[in-house]
């Protein structure tokens, strides 16, 4: 036992954790599974851009959200269409053609707050998806091309809030 005004001498770290780091550490997607991911993020983003195309012609002045606010949402929407389907090309894979079902359940909602509450959720999705996913993205260009679109998807749902 130690004198209390002598220091304790402590136990060394465990030397070999760092080794377990890949243990904990979730695999990269990879193949067929990321090539679904970009085509269901593809699919969404060009619901999304059809909605506003559609939307920002219908703004009012009452709906909480500018015709141009929602026209810049619907070119970020547009942008990552091709950054996706760019990606895709790279990596050798077909892109989707289709259509997300946020489109034709969009185009059913009339009132601009129902509006609003859809495009967050339909936001959201894709941001939770891209969080979600982003640290198994081995590709380091695709992998900021995702983190950009993330941010960029956070920011948007900013601007787009529905009213509470």
């Amino acid at each position: 036992m130690t004198a209390p005004d002598e220091p304790a001498e402590m136990a060394s770290p465990v030397c070999y954790a760092s080794e377990f780091e890949d243990y904990f550490r979730p695999p990269p997607l990879a193949g067929d599974e990321l090539v679904s991911f970009l085509n269901v993020l593809l699919e969404s983003e060009r619901a999304g851009a059809r909605v506003l195309a559609r939307w920002c012609h219908e703004a009012a002045p009452d709906a909480g959200v500018t015709a141009e606010t929602l026209g810049a949402v619907r070119d970020d929407e547009a942008r990552y269409c091709a950054g996706l389907t760019d990606h895709l090309r790279r990596l050798g894979a077909e892109p989707s053609h289709a259509t997300g079902r946020f489109f034709d359940k969009a185009m059913t909602i009339a009132a601009w707050p129902d509006r609003l509450r859809f495009l967050d959720k339909g936001q959201s999705w894709v941001a939770r998806e891209i969080r979600e996913k982003l640290p198994r993205i081995a590709d380091a260009d695709l992998a900021a091309f995702l983190r950009e679109m993330l941010d960029r998807h956070e920011h948007n749902l900013k601007l787009c809030a529905p009213p509470a």
